[in-house]
């Protein structure tokens, strides 16, 4: 919760000083709260301690942690991981900061996230995975193949016909795409810097008629154009990495609502596992 979403929900009235120190905040926000408290209070011509007294009032444990959340604001707003990475040296905080400043992020890029989804869309994403006789293909490129990995892993438990699309072995990926027709689904996963063979493939699965979902940290992410459901998660981060833990969770909550549309599957498909995994591959 920032700034912004901590004053729309205070339901109390301010007083005349807290109103102008609000005004002031918000009008060069996160900017404003860099500063020190007696700096913001001497803009508007009062003492540090009401700044603190207000700040406490919206939520805040103290003002180290406006602070705090200011810069998280600045560092997700920054481009490129290169100006991240500027950023994050001249910050001069240590490992106990980089520690804070990963669960605020995580927590902002989920609740921005799940309050942003369309449940129209997700349902469509949902129906179009588990429609009969479906053959679901699973695609994640470069940084966005460990959650098709992920993915891949849970579907094939849920539905007889996943395939992951692997980029090793003696098949490439456009090889892997000669027999794509209207009864295939695509999940694809997408995160900058785009890839642009995910795109083209997107794009083959869209021609031949089939279904495309795809999760991407962008609504106009190059291979948007090409999907039929896109749902968007966000990855903002204070490193110079992008954090994905939206995106899973996102990847999570599709497979809970493909796994619910197939509870009789599911459950028959566990009990073979259970006596494959313990006749075949003993595992500790």
């Amino acid at each position: 919760m920032n700034l912004n979403q901590r004053i729309a929900g205070y339901g109390r009235k301010l007083s005349k000083t807290e109103r102008l120190l609000v005004d002031e905040m918000l009008a060069r926000y996160p900017q404003s709260l860099l500063e020190s408290a007696t700096a913001l209070a001497r803009a508007v011509g009062t003492s540090a301690s009401t700044v603190v007294r207000l700040l406490a009032k919206l939520g805040y444990d103290s003002y180290a942690q406006a602070q705090t959340e200011a810069r998280a604001e600045v560092t997700a707003r920054l481009a490129s991981p290169g100006e991240r990475a500027d950023a994050m040296g001249a910050d001069g905080h240590g490992a106990r900061a980089c520690l804070h400043n990963a669960l605020l992020h995580d927590q902002h890029n989920l609740q921005a996230t799940f309050s942003t989804v369309d449940p129209a869309v997700f349902e469509a994403a949902v129906r179009a995975l588990t429609q009969r006789k479906a053959r679901v293909h699973v695609l994640g490129l470069r940084q966005a193949a460990p959650l098709a990995g992920y993915a891949a892993l849970y579907l094939n438990l849920c539905l007889p016909a996943v395939r992951p699309l692997a980029t090793q072995g003696p098949l490439f990926l456009e090889d892997q795409l000669l027999w794509v027709d209207e009864r295939d689904v695509l999940l694809a996963f997408t995160f900058r810097r785009y890839s642009v063979a995910a795109a083209k493939a997107l794009r083959v699965f869209r021609e031949r008629g089939a279904k495309v979902v795809l999760i991407t940290d962008s609504a106009s992410a190059p291979a948007a154009r090409w999907a039929d459901q896109v749902l968007v998660a966000q990855c903002s981060s204070a490193s110079p990495f992008d954090s994905y833990t939206a995106p899973m969770a996102l990847c999570n909550a599709l497979l809970a609502a493909v796994a619910q549309r197939c509870r009789q599957p599911l459950g028959e498909a566990l009990a073979r596992g259970e006596a494959l995994w313990d006749a075949q591959w003993i595992r500790s």
